[in-house]
């Protein structure tokens, strides 16, 4: 080892085939079946991106290798350990990814493990309630944040309606407490799929320069530190240490308590022809709630004065084959109740859409969009 690492190992022993490249000094290793070279390349493409990501938004990866290291279909995960990532045939190896409208599977959680050599492994939590959060939800917005850049925020849009459902899915099956996110305790509800679609909202709100510069600085304190170990509470001081008073507040209403919202598109409308300037004119219909709930689910009405998207398309957001589909994109001041939005646009849409990138925990997403 050529930086310190965790008391944490993988042995894996087989008959295996190997793809071996040289990048920026790092080798990067592939040992595979020999009948499942299909995303291998897919694998040494994420790890390319996400070195280059994440070494120019949170500082240098730390050792001279990356090994990724095929293991049977017993088990369906991938698992970081300090330059190695045994990971499973099953969601790798023999995945079909050729489906562009599907999300690249062998891409992200390639992409996942990689930001665990940063999250986990240069920072590790105190072993207390919140751990999960500094490997697994940083994790997860590094890896997300790598997805974009490949894919675009369009297509990232699928991806987090999945995380968003399935925490939602989660929190129905809860048997003690639903705990808030900076309290996670073993709830994988929480500081995955949670996480995900929580740090990619304050992503929104802080902007990616702002938020990777923080993370940066809270890694820059408590690199390869374990006296003390951080915690979630040292997090939130660097995500909140250059924040305006609102920003800070959105922080907490996604940490520190369980925060959901309720957007519905209701109503839409437009004009039947272009005006003498060639504009339709859109009408829209929004209304809105936010909710605070405690651990068994009792829900407390909270006041709603938030800037959220709303955006018009010329196909189905649903469809990840579609291309230039965003006819209008802005935030807009949202309240609790009626929110009656009129625009004017040069296409006609088909669709719109409030918080239609799903940057916020909606308990009822399918009703964010309405087609015309």
């Amino acid at each position: 080892m050529d930086a310190p690492i965790i008391n944490f190992y993988a042995v894996q022993s087989a008959e295996l085939e190997s793809k071996k490249v040289e990048y920026n000094g790092v080798n990067i290793e592939v040992y595979f079946h020999k009948s499942h070279a299909w995303n291998v390349d897919r694998m040494i493409e994420s790890v390319q991106d996400s070195i280059d990501y994440f070494t120019q938004a949170f500082g240098p990866y730390q050792h001279k290798q990356l090994r990724i290291i095929e293991f049977p279909r017993y088990r369906s995960f991938a698992q970081s350990f300090a330059n190695t990532v045994p990971y499973s045939e099953s969601i790798g190896f023999v995945t079909d990814s050729r489906d562009e409208s599907k999300i690249d599977l062998p891409y992200y959680v390639t992409a996942h493990e990689v930001a665990h050599q940063w999250w986990g492994h240069q920072v590790s939590g105190a072993n207390v309630e919140g751990a999960a959060v500094m490997s697994e939800t940083l994790s997860q917005y590094s890896a997300l944040m790598v997805l974009e850049k490949r894919f675009g925020p369009e297509k990232l849009r699928k991806f987090l309606k999945y995380e968003l459902d399935r925490y939602l899915m989660g929190r129905t099956g809860e048997a003690f407490e639903e705990m808030p996110l900076y309290k996670t305790q073993a709830q994988q509800y929480l500081h995955y799929n949670k996480g995900s679609v929580v740090m990619m909202a304050i992503y929104d709100r802080l902007g990616e320069k702002r938020l990777n510069a923080a993370l940066k600085a809270f890694l820059n304190e408590f690199r390869y530190q374990s006296t003390p170990y951080p915690t979630t509470l040292d997090l939130l001081s660097y995500l909140k240490q250059d924040a305006t008073q609102a920003e800070q507040n959105f922080i907490d209403d996604q940490f520190k308590y369980i925060t959901l919202y309720e957007l519905e598109m209701k109503e839409v409308s437009i004009s039947d022809e272009a005006d003498s300037d060639g504009f339709y004119s859109v009408t829209l219909n929004v209304e809105a709630v936010k909710q605070r709930a405690d651990g068994q689910g009792e829900e407390t009405e909270q006041p709603l004065d938030e800037l959220i998207d709303i955006v018009l398309f010329s196909d189905d957001p649903e469809n990840l084959l579609a291309e230039d589909f965003v006819i209008y994109s802005q935030k807009h001041q949202i309240v609790t109740g009626t929110n009656i939005i009129e625009l004017r646009v040069k296409e006609k849409p088909l669709f719109a859409g409030v918080d239609p990138y799903v940057k916020l925990v909606d308990k009822d997403n399918v009703n964010n969009l309405a087609k015309f």
